[in-house]
Parts: structure tokens; C-alpha cells; sequence
């Protein structure tokens, strides 16, 4: 048997290798620009697994030293502890830093992104003094999310988290007035956006609760696509979008626009939450089912799944509860609809109430007792009369806070010139049923008037 020569050999090693590396090649091109590189590529794409940098972390550091071992997640705790540690020194700068090195570290990490946003926006935010400083890391708790939205294409939880941010915070926070106006109009930051609002948070320069909608919508979105990549209720999550349009109106009224844009805003809330949302099907336990149906509807939808009627309704009544439809629906249907039972009887809208209060309040502030008596009166008459016909809507803490702070504004005037409260008055079974609501609108009441 002929034996191959030292040279032969070499070339076969060489044509060996040679074929070998043309699958390697195949398996392990990296992907560049819009090419998709090889077929590991194209998986890590596929299943956003492409991790290719691990940030700025300390190259000296024991966590630096973990992950180039492999054991990034116990590097990811290490630098949480420091983060923990900058948070309660008033790091900041370094907290940042941290931040980034952990999401470095774990970009798919969902819950990282969930606390860290979260906590910029509420935790770090209240540790300033300054209103501005204060909106600043709002934004910067905003902006972690939208990183995040962009690493975790397929997690609708994220921009449903961000939205939450850009609508809850901005419009709910005790300085709301500030921040809605930062946000929408003028930027405290003047150096770097020249009087107006951020556009890396607001583009557009859109209320605040239309741009959470747009997020919200988005988180939608993705949620029909990647169902499992949420953690709350299916139903819950989705009627985001529809609350935040219900927002809108309800934050011009709070700060005193009581003209045709917001009952306009009304007027699409009530579409978006009737004929949008209390149409779409959910799947449940005891069959398909919508919000928005009827006792016939639901006995109707019941049979032609063959279900138990009472299980059927059972479970529609509970969604329509957690959701709050019936209330929403009530509420924006008495803000802009002109609702008239008798012929010669006043139009009965919510929204007249809340101007009639609004501005008794504002003269109250003024000093024009005697006015803002007045008008607080025949606003809580108003609102009397409407809890008289809708009961509803005594079920929402909000409407109930309203609605005892103008009370108690009625009440302060009554102290102020000396006279004696009436045992009887309009919204006096709400006052004596709900006074657990009374530390928080007392706090209100001396924080609007200067008396804290």
C-alpha cells in the first residue's frame, strides 16, 4: 500500500480544513447593516439573543471580572448593589452609570427595565427639590423604557411601561400642572431645546395622555402578536389606550378648559370606549365575550356557545367591573351629551358642574367669598342631581374627591364669614359617606390655598 507523501498529506489536511470552514462560515457569519449574516446570526436575530457589548463597566472591577467568566447575571447583582448604594447616598451621576452597565449586562432582562424606569420616575424624581429637577428624571425614567423598547422589540409590557410614565406621572404627579406644561409646551431645559418640549420624549408635541394613548396603542400591538410578553389581565391591559383618551378631557377640565375641545374629547372617549373597545372579544373561562353587551345580548352569546347562562354572565359582569366600563361609559356620555327628560328641564351635563366648582374655587382663591359661594352651591346641586340619576358615577374615587373638595371649599367659607353650616346640603350623603377621603382633600385644600 502506497503511502501519501509529507506533502500530500498536508494538502489533504489544507482541502479538509478548507471544507470545514465553508459550514462555519455558513453557521457563523456576523450580520452587518441590513444583511442578515449567517444562520447563528440570523437566530440571535430571530431571538434577540444578539448581546455583543457588556457596556460601561469598570474593566478593573470584580464585576467586570465575573462577566468575561460567564457569569453575567451575578455581575448584574453586584452592580444593582451599587446602584441600591448611589440611590441612598444621592449619587446620581454613578446610579446612572450603574444603570446602564446592568442592562449591558442583561438587555433582556424585562423586569430590570420595569423597576429601573420606574424608579428614576418616581423614586429618584421626589429626592429633588425642584420641580424641574424633578421632570427631568421623569423624562430620564421614560427614556430608559424607550431603550428598552428598542432591545425588546417583541415585549409589549415596555411601552405600556413607558406609557404609564408619559400619562400617569406627568399628568397625576402633585405637580401635574408643571410637568403637562414641560411636557407639552416648553421644556424647562432651555439651553438645550430653545423653548420647546423635549422631542425625545414628545416628537410631536402632544398632550401628554394622547402620546401615552400612541404608546399604549403600541403595546397593544405587540400584545396580539407575542401574547405571553404581558403580566396583567388581557382585558385590563388593553383598555389602556381608551382610559388615557378618557384622561385627556378630564385634565383640560382640571385645569379650567371647559369649552368645545374638551367636550369634543369627551365626545371620542365615549366612541373609543363603547365602539372600539367594548366591542373587541376576550376569551375567558366561560367563552368569548365582549364588555359592551346588553342582559339580552348576553344570554344570546351564552347559548351560541353553548354555555352556562349564569357562569356566562357571571364572568362578563366581573370583567365590566374590573374594567370600571359601565362607569367610563356613564361619565363621558354626561360630558358632553345635553340629556333632557322634560321638556322645560335644564340640560344636565357633568361638565357644567365641574366649571360651576372650578371657578368657585378660583374665586374662593381670589377672595370673592360671597361668589365663590354661590357658585360652589349650585355646582354641588348640579352634581347632586346627577349622582341622583347615575348612580355610577358615586363609585369613582376621583369623582368623589371632586366632589367633597368642593364641599369643603363651601364649608371654609361658612367659617370665614362666621355662619353656621346647614344640617342639610347638597352632597351631604356623600360627605358623611365617605369620609376616609377627608386627610387627602384637607391636604389639597391648605396646598391650592397657600396654607401649608
Amino acid at each position: 500500500m502506497n503511502r501519501l507523501s509529507s506533502r500530500q498529506r498536508k494538502l489533504v489536511y489544507l482541502a479538509g480544513i478548507l471544507i470545514l470552514l465553508i459550514p462555519i462560515i455558513r453557521l457563523g457569519r456576523p450580520g452587518a447593516g441590513e444583511e442578515q449574516g449567517g444562520t447563528l446570526a440570523q437566530l440571535r436575530s430571530k431571538y434577540d439573543l444578539g448581546e455583543n457589548q457588556l457596556g460601561r463597566v469598570d474593566p478593573t472591577s470584580a464585576a467586570m471580572n465575573l462577566a468575561l467568566l460567564g457569569f453575567r447575571g451575578i455581575a448584574a447583582n453586584l452592580i444593582w448593589l451599587d446602584a441600591d448604594h448611589n440611590e441612598e447616598t444621592k449619587n446620581w451621576a454613578e446610579l446612572r452609570a450603574n444603570v446602564d452597565a446592568i442592562i449591558m449586562l442583561q438587555p433582556h432582562f424585562v423586569k430590570v427595565w420595569q423597576f429601573q424606569g420606574w424608579n428614576m420616575a418616581y423614586n429618584v424624581s421626589a429626592a429633588w427639590d425642584l420641580v424641574a429637577d424633578r421632570y427631568y428624571w421623569v423624562k430620564e425614567g421614560a427614556k430608559f423604557l424607550k431603550q428598552g423598547c428598542t432591545i425588546n422589540t417583541k415585549i409589549a409590557q415596555l411601552p405600556y411601561e413607558e406609557g404609564r410614565i408619559i400619562g400617569t406621572k406627568v399628568g397625576r404627579a402633585d405637580e401635574w400642572q408643571f410637568f403637562r406644561k414641560y411636557f407639552k409646551f416648553k421644556d424647562p431645559n432651555e439651553d438645550l431645546y430653545k423653548g420647546r418640549p423635549d422631542p425625545e420624549v414628545n416628537p410631536q408635541s402632544k398632550d401628554n395622555y394622547l402620546a401615552a394613548k400612541d404608546l399604549y396603542l403600541t403595546a397593544n400591538e405587540l400584545e396580539l402578536k407575542f401574547p405571553q410578553s404581558i403580566s396583567m389581565l388581557e382585558v385590563l391591559f388593553r383598555s389602556y389606550p381608551w382610559r388615557s383618551q378618557l384622561s385627556y378631557p378630564d385634565a383640560l377640565q382640571r385645569e379650567g378648559t371647559f369649552d368645545e375641545v374638551s367636550r369634543t374629547g369627551w365626545q371620542e372617549a365615549y366612541h373609543d370606549w363603547v365602539d372600539v373597545f367594548g366591542q373587541e372579544m376576550f376569551d375567558s373561562p366561560a367563552g368569548r365575550y365582549k364588555l359592551e353587551m346588553n342582559p339580552r345580548e348576553i344570554i344570546e352569546q351564552a347559548n351560541a356557545q353553548n354555555e352556562e347562562i349564569a357562569d356566562y354572565r357571571r364572568w362578563v359582569i366581573q370583567m365590566q367591573s374590573e374594567t370600571r366600563y359601565p362607569y367610563w361609559k356613564t361619565r363621558a356620555l354626561v360630558e358632553f351629551a345635553q340629556i333632557k327628560e322634560e321638556k322645560d328641564a335644564e340640560p344636565c351635563r357633568m361638565i357644567d358642574a365641574h366649571k360651576l366648582l372650578y371657578d368657585g374655587q378660583i374665586q374662593f382663591k381670589k377672595g370673592n367669598l360671597l361668589i365663590a359661594q354661590e357658585l360652589l352651591f349650585r355646582g354641588m346641586q348640579k352634581y347632586q342631581q346627577l349622582l341622583g340619576k347615575y348612580d355610577v358615577l358615586g363609585t369613582d374615587d376621583e369623582s368623589i374627591e371632586e366632589a367633597m373638595s368642593a364641599v369643603l371649599y363651601w364649608q371654609k367659607i361658612h367659617k370665614l364669614q362666621f355662619q353656621t353650616i346647614p344640617d342639610q346640603f347638597p352632597l351631604k350623603g356623600l360627605w358623611d359617606k365617605n369620609a376616609r377621603f377627608l386627610p387627602t382633600i384637607e391636604q389639597r385644600f391648605k396646598r391650592e390655598t397657600g396654607q401649608d
